[in-house]
């Protein structure tokens, strides 16, 4: 009994804690005091789950699964010391194209990106879990679940963007050297690719100071009967230095040279000649049509359009041909636009869109009645529809004005590949190049070309057409023709200048005194040439 007897009669026995203590707390009711502990709980497992989404891990060394963070926290620093040891060691350009061109490592980078970034989750969730006070209110609940949430979403994003940027890579890799399919041959039979690049990793290119590639543009489609390779332009790069030369052949160019191994030998003989009909850019055609009609003759060859392009144009300009690139000129204007616009100077007034036909002079014009725009002269950045009609128009012009203005745009597209546009539109980008580019490049080549490329774009580029100002187009010389390939690939060394004398100074003295023309004396530009020269002064 919690009585005592005392002489002024019974009381009641007080607690220990005195008369001043509150008591116990009324339940459904909590003390200032355990708020403030309750909600100081609240933003520790705030911040240390901003740290486990900072550095996997590092949050959950502040609660009970300190191991479990030890571990995470070590696996994450010791893959971050190896990304960036090996990037260092071998340059990160070299380590970003190496892995551009190898898919195998791409698809296992996507694999571990993605186990990584569940496991960086898990440790955001575990870590708010951990941290977590037992006794929270709903409100401080939703807000440390919010933020819980956010971060989660904030380190899945972007592996979902790489994730993204990976997949749209590998896909257009295995369409472009796909090789196998039988959409491109390569080496010399038009079988298997074959490779050109040497065997020392530190200097892939010193058994080869030239490699040429033929950039073929296909006009293949479901009106036409065939594929006519009205685009062909051989550019000859020089392995040590990046600089390289623009041979354009025109696509009418008559009494081309068969290859004696050739099965068209056999059908033509030494010359592909019967009249106007017999031009350059039926060979493939007549290739495809031959094997036909032999198939026993191109037993070994999956290709034999391609292969026969390759040969005769080598045998036109003299030079091996090592590689070929096949662009389908239809899905062009998808990789223009996909790159955000080329820029370009058009010197002449194109149409776009619009019907032609031939008049009775076998003149090709244009339909006046067809819904059609021009294309303005000047200096202007076009877009897909736009850069293909310059590109290909050559009704109100010629093939020759036609070649001048491919050889710009293969120019302007190699200087204009900008890295940080690349990056944002990338998936555009690569998904057209897969759409409509294939190559007989060895896939596995693929990273020393990409180095070759970079120095591509630091070379200078030079351009000699061989149009009807130069040659003969029906009834060419071809030794002329070799000759200048050979001329241009091996340039006599510039003599130095002389050094000025009196008189010549007095002259230029004299000169420097002369009054400038009037600013109303009408200024005349050259028009291009057709000779070598550098192909910004053909195309501004």
């Amino acid at each position: 009994m919690w009585f005592s007897l005392d002489l002024k009669g019974p009381r009641r026995m007080t607690d220990s804690r005195g008369p001043s203590d509150p008591g116990p707390d009324v339940p459904g009711t909590r003390s200032t005091e355990t708020q403030h502990r309750h909600g100081d709980g609240v933003g520790r497992a705030a911040g240390l789950t901003t740290l486990s989404a900072l550095l996997p891990g590092v949050g959950l060394l502040g609660t009970s699964r300190r191991r479990l963070g030890l571990v995470v926290v070590g696996l994450a620093v010791l893959s971050l010391v190896l990304v960036v040891a090996y990037a260092l060691t071998n340059g990160l350009t070299t380590t970003a194209l190496q892995t551009a061109a190898d898919t195998g490592r791409l698809r296992t980078i996507m694999v571990l990106l993605v186990l990584g970034t569940v496991v960086w989750v898990a440790a955001i969730a575990l870590t708010a879990l951990a941290a977590s006070p037992r006794h929270t209110s709903r409100g401080q609940r939703a807000a440390l679940s919010t933020l819980t949430a956010v971060l989660c979403l904030a380190v899945s994003a972007p592996a979902a963007l790489g994730v993204r940027y990976i997949s749209a890579h590998v896909d257009a890799v295995d369409k472009v050297f796909d090789a196998g399919g039988g959409t491109v041959g390569g080496g010399t039979s038009g079988s298997t690719p074959t490779s050109v690049v040497g065997s020392d990793p530190d200097d892939p290119w010193k058994d080869l100071p030239r490699v040429n590639v033929l950039l073929l543009g296909s006009d293949a489609a479901e009106a036409r009967e065939g594929t006519r390779t009205d685009t062909m332009i051989v550019a000859s790069i020089d392995t040590r230095t990046g600089d390289s030369v623009l041979f354009s052949v025109p696509r009418n160019l008559q009494n081309v040279p068969l290859p004696r191994d050739n099965p068209l030998h056999r059908v033509y003989g030494p010359v592909y000649d019967c009249g106007d009909q017999c031009l350059m850019n039926s060979i493939w055609t007549e290739a495809e049509l031959t094997a036909q009609e032999h198939p026993a003759w191109y037993a070994d060859d999956p290709t034999p359009g391609q292969t026969a392009t390759r040969e005769v144009l080598s045998g036109i300009l003299g030079i091996p041909i090592h590689h070929t690139v096949i662009v389908n000129m239809r899905g062009f204007a998808d990789l223009v636009d996909a790159m955000g616009g080329v820029l370009v100077t058009v010197q002449e007034r194109i149409p776009i869109g619009g019907y032609t036909y031939t008049d009775a002079n076998g003149t090709l014009q244009l339909d006046p009645t067809s819904d059609y725009e021009w294309l303005e002269p000047g200096t202007q950045r076009l877009d897909g529809r736009q850069a293909l009609a310059y590109s290909r128009s050559r009704v109100t012009t010629d093939d020759f004005s036609r070649m001048r203005r491919q050889r710009c745009m293969v120019a302007a597209v190699v200087d204009q590949v900008d890295p940080m546009t690349m990056l944002q539109r990338y998936p555009q980008i690569i998904g057209a190049v897969g759409d409509n580019v294939v190559t007989d490049l060895p896939q596995e080549d693929l990273d020393e070309w990409a180095g070759l490329v970079l120095e591509v774009q630091d070379g200078t580029m030079r351009s000699l057409p061989f149009t009807g100002a130069n040659i003969d187009t029906v009834d060419p010389n071809y030794s002329q023709i070799r000759a200048r390939v050979y001329e241009a690939l091996h340039p006599a060394p510039e003599l130095p200048a002389p050094e000025p004398t009196e008189s010549a100074t007095a002259t230029d003295d004299a000169a420097q005194t002369t009054e400038p023309p009037a600013e109303d004396e009408p200024t005349t530009t050259e028009e291009p040439t057709d000779e070598l020269e550098d192909v910004g002064a053909v195309c501004d």
